[in-house]
């Protein structure tokens, strides 16, 4: 599992029940009709994308079990003093992605996410939005096998 260091602790990263209370509670996507996704798969989804909220998110909840967690400004900032140390921000993507598509506990909701983006064409009857569909599949594909080398 990963590793942060904030104010001089190394605090391991788990991907646990706490961790999906507050993906749950805190980090959920919701759509123009107000359906709720997943926090669990918003974050994972963020990763994917090497989006920077991702990393936050994920941290935040994967410190959510430990006594007296430290503040999310923080986490920010040991975040960003990691990035400035080792000059980008690859294998802090890389590490919390991997620490959640080889959990135990989040294993099967990600098989279950891929199977999910396979059949997510199979939703719209426009040709233009398919393609679209399709382009945005292949991407997030590529960036697994990436993040997974």
């Amino acid at each position: 599992m990963p590793i942060l260091n904030i104010d001089g602790i190394d605090y391991e990263a788990k991907v646990n029940y706490a961790f999906n209370r507050l993906a749950k509670e805190k980090y959920f996507k919701e759509d123009k009709e107000g359906n709720k996704s997943s926090g669990l798969t918003n974050i994972y989804e963020k990763l994917l994308q090497y989006d920077h909220e991702g990393l936050i998110g994920f941290w935040d909840c994967a410190l959510n079990s430990v006594k007296n967690r430290p503040k999310l400004f923080k986490i920010e900032e040991a975040l960003e003093a990691r990035i400035d140390e080792e000059g980008e921000s690859e294998q802090l993507f890389k590490d919390c992605f991997n620490a959640m598509d080889q959990s135990g506990f989040f294993k099967t909701q990600a098989k279950k996410f891929w199977k999910d983006m396979e059949k997510t064409e199979n939703f719209v009857t426009d040709e233009k939005e398919k393609e679209q569909i399709r382009a945005y599949v292949q991407n997030m594909k590529e960036n697994r096998e990436a993040m997974t080398a």
